[in-house]
């Protein structure tokens, strides 16, 4: 009989034993992981009431969804509440932009990345210019919150400095500190005194506190600009890398909001890749293009892809019949797209789809508010619906 010597039993019997603990760290890994809700009733889309958008180049929501900002490029502001009447209109000459405090009592209007126009008007309910300030450079990005007494604003600028401006009734002030890059994108919560911002030259992701103090930094490639967006309940952040060259791609990435990295997707130039977050950070979903065959023919596909933060891809929709745009994704699981044409639809965590609304022309342009309990669709026929979703 074959007897094998003493030491290969043992080693082979170690080996057998660590196969064995691999394997239990997985299925226990796996078993922690946590369980995701999805699911509930699908949401009703209605339009609600509409405007011109002949003065809305720039369209925006307040944190809280119950104002509604335009800016056209040549300075005309109009604020309306959700039910779309209209609060005020002012004229800053030189402005393009405009971000509103989650209370709507003040609105920051400013030139965006204009050399020649340094200056931050603030703007009160009323529709009164009740401040003005100049910064040292171009305004790169902003950022709105507010406290228990004031409104709150982050501003990025091109000299690498960020102004910290809190405006009230009784006391207005400013503080700017050094910034590690150009941040051109923030995100501002007040109340955890934060402000989490990307840059350019040198690129990276940072958070600060309000005096500029380094929470946490992460480096990222230095030919892409950072942008941040704060899915609105959650803490977690979602940072797309743009890079400064066409045709290369890009990357985005969830981060967790200690700084770690939770998720990474590629970004593809060829295919048009964009992402879209849920407000309480648990789905992404990814609309990209792809080159099919068809009678001989080469021509683009449109796709949306729903995944859970943990990567794992849900569902995939996409045809010659249906050619997908991804316009939102709810807490729920619940994506909000379009046909490239009029029609919307919704489609729930598991797939199923079913039409939502019919739009009275072709969709040009579509706003989400932070909650995504309504949006705005701008159309070919020039006017803008509000469109409450339910």
């Amino acid at each position: 009989m074959l007897r094998l010597n003493p030491t290969l039993r043992s080693i082979g019997v170690l080996l057998s034993l660590l196969i064995v603990c691999l394997i239990g760290v997985i299925i226990l890994r796996a078993s922690l992981r946590p369980s995701i809700i999805i699911g509930g009733k699908a949401p009703d889309v209605q339009i609600n009431w509409d405007m011109p958008a002949a003065d809305a180049d720039q369209i925006s929501f307040s944190a809280s969804g119950e104002q509604i900002c335009t800016m056209s490029d040549d300075g005309l502001l109009k604020c309306y509440d959700r039910a779309g009447a209209e609060v005020f209109s002012a004229t800053i000459p030189g402005a393009n932009r405009a971000i509103i405090s989650p209370d709507g009592e003040c609105t920051l209007v400013y030139a965006h990345r204009n050399p020649e126009n340094k200056q931050l008007a603030f703007i009160d309910d009323k529709g009164e210019i009740c401040w003005r300030m100049n910064v040292a450079s171009a305004i790169w990005s902003a950022d709105a919150d507010s406290d228990k007494t004031n409104a709150v604003f982050a501003v990025g600028t091109g000299e690498k400095r960020i102004y910290g401006v809190s405006v009230g009734k009784q006391a207005k002030r400013f503080r700017r500190f050094k910034s590690s890059g150009v941040a051109c994108s923030m995100t501002l919560d007040a109340s955890e005194d934060k402000i989490v911002y990307g840059t350019w030259q040198p690129s990276s992701i940072r958070a600060v506190n309000m005096h500029g103090r380094l929470i946490w930094e992460n480096e990222r490639d230095a030919a892409s600009l950072q942008f941040v967006e704060s899915p609105g309940n959650s803490d977690r952040i979602l940072l797309r890398s743009t890079p400064n060259r066409a045709g290369s791609d890009g990357e985005a990435t969830l981060y967790e909001e200690d700084g770690k990295s939770l998720r990474r997707f590629t970004l593809s130039a060829s295919e048009s890749t964009n992402i879209m977050i849920s407000p309480n950070g648990v789905f992404l979903c990814a609309g990209y293009s792809k080159m099919i065959e068809h009678a001989g023919k080469s021509m683009p596909q449109r796709h949306a892809a729903l995944y859970d933060y943990f990567g794992r891809r849900m569902w995939d929709k996409g045809s010659m019949l249906l050619q997908v745009t991804p316009l939102l994704v709810n807490d729920s699981g619940f994506v909000l797209i379009s046909d490239g044409k009029t029609t919307l639809f919704v489609v729930a965590p598991d797939g199923a789809i079913k039409q939502a609304c019919e739009l009275p022309s072709l969709l040009v342009r579509f706003v989400a508010s932070q909650d995504r309990s309504q949006a705005l669709a701008e159309c070919a026929d020039g006017r803008i619906y509000h469109l409450k979703i339910r």
